[in-house]
């Protein structure tokens, strides 16, 4: 079983497809909610009906993490 909410960090090895196989492997472990982050720290968030406008566990979560 999965944590509610998992967070996956794009590298500069990591392909998209990766981190989509990722997303699916926890969603299907019974995540709530999926976080993607790209290598610009702009996230985006997911649960099983799809992408999400923001996350809906934790609404103000920025979708841009400053560096």
């Amino acid at each position: 079983m999965a944590p509610e909410i998992c967070v996956e960090v794009k590298s500069s090895v990591t392909t998209l497809e990766e981190m989509e196989f990722k997303r699916n492997l926890y969603l299907e472990a019974q995540a709530l909610e999926v976080w993607l982050c790209n290598e610009q720290g702009q996230i985006k968030f997911y649960n099983e009906q799809g992408e999400l406008e923001q996350s809906l566990l934790v609404p103000k979560f920025p979708k841009q993490i400053k560096r």
